[in-house]
């Protein structure tokens, strides 16, 4: 699935190639969810100016100048492409396609058809996203859900946007923090280390896709990553890689990262 550093890249590249163009005919394909009916998507789209493309959380949220906001949430195995209407009947698994008035493409595709789309107002307030929050807010997090074991809480987008499994690992362990941990049993050296670590991991995986895969706009890279990396058998420091499953999530984490207990 798509985490926080893809979506960045794949919003930039897709702001590149679409803002300022104007939508001529927008088509959803009966694949994924939709949560208005397509003659409303349609009415709210056609005609509208793309005025922007950024991330939101783990969705990717295009802004038009009517005011409306349309969000993608890839889910699994969801991808963007961006091709010409001539292409259209060579698209694989479309979820949603949008035409634009210079015959340019955007499509939603994905395999499964779990791929959601959401038509909004433009002024949705989200959970804090993972790059701005602060110490203060993971503490009040912690204390809020005392006994959740910090790596759900990390995924949990309802209280912090865009970290997903792998980079939840990637943080943890920068942290030294087991994933096993109790959020509320985190002292606040612990806290202020993984207030730390959140923006430090994300953006150096932002900069390494932007310098490894600049024009991406689907798919999911990992070549770089320090411990949440299948066929690697130990971390940067030489520590064995612990590979289990924490509450049904498939985690990566090494002892030296501290179990807070």
């Amino acid at each position: 699935m798509p985490e926080l550093p893809d979506l960045t890249v794949y919003a930039e590249n897709l702001a590149k190639a679409l803002t300022g163009k104007k939508v001529n005919q927008v088509a959803y394909h009966r694949r994924g969810k939709l949560n208005v009916a397509e003659v409303e998507l349609s009415k709210a789209v056609t005609g509208a100016e793309v005025t922007g493309v950024e991330r939101a959380g783990k969705q990717v949220a295009f802004r038009l100048g009517n005011g409306n906001l349309l969000r993608v949430h890839l889910m699994l195995t969801g991808g963007f492409a961006l091709t010409d209407s001539t292409q259209l009947d060579r698209l694989r698994y479309p979820v949603l396609t949008v035409a634009f008035d210079d015959g340019s493409l955007l499509a939603v595709t994905d395999e499964k058809g779990w791929a959601s789309v959401t038509l909004s107002p433009g002024d949705e307030r989200d959970a804090p996203d993972a790059l701005a929050v602060t110490a203060e807010q993971l503490e009040q997090l912690c204390r809020k859900k005392p006994r959740t074991l910090i790596k759900p809480l990390l995924l949990d987008q309802s209280l912090i946007g865009g970290i997903g499994n792998a980079y939840a690992d990637e943080i943890l362990w920068t942290a030294r923090i087991s994933p096993k941990s109790p959020a509320g049993k985190l002292p606040p050296e612990a806290i202020r280390a993984l207030a730390d670590a959140i923006p430090q991991v994300l953006e150096d995986a932002i900069a390494e896709l932007r310098k490894r895969h600049p024009d991406m706009v689907s798919g999911e890279y990992r070549e770089f990553l320090k411990v949440h990396r299948p066929e690697l058998k130990t971390s940067p420091t030489g520590a064995r890689i612990i590979k289990e499953n924490v509450q049904s999530k498939r985690t990566y984490y090494t002892d030296e990262q501290q179990l807070y207990q």
